[in-house]
């Protein structure tokens, strides 16, 4: 995980979430290891999830680690994007 990414996992594990949300144990997952010293990387599905939980849940997080999950998913689309670009038909 990178910085922004265990940042925006450890705001999303103090999260309040409604009994039986796959959210939740999610959350819960990802900011128990952000907070572990060995290494884990995410998948891109589970990058995207986390993000987009982020802003979902803007509302009980603070708003400079919104902003940052925000960016981050500009910044995968935009990589998407142009790696996308090729002939078209």
């Amino acid at each position: 995980m990178t910085d922004n990414e265990k940042t925006i996992a450890r705001a999303l594990g103090a999260c309040c979430f409604t009994p039986g949300h796959a959210t939740k144990r999610f959350a819960k997952d990802m900011a128990a290891c952000a907070t572990q010293e060995q290494a884990y990387s995410l998948s891109p599905a589970q990058r995207r999830y986390l993000l987009t939980a982020a802003v979902r849940y803007r509302r009980q997080i603070p708003a400079e680690v919104v902003t940052l999950a925000e960016a981050e998913l500009r910044s995968d689309a935009e990589m998407h994007a142009g790696a996308g670009q090729g002939a078209s038909c």
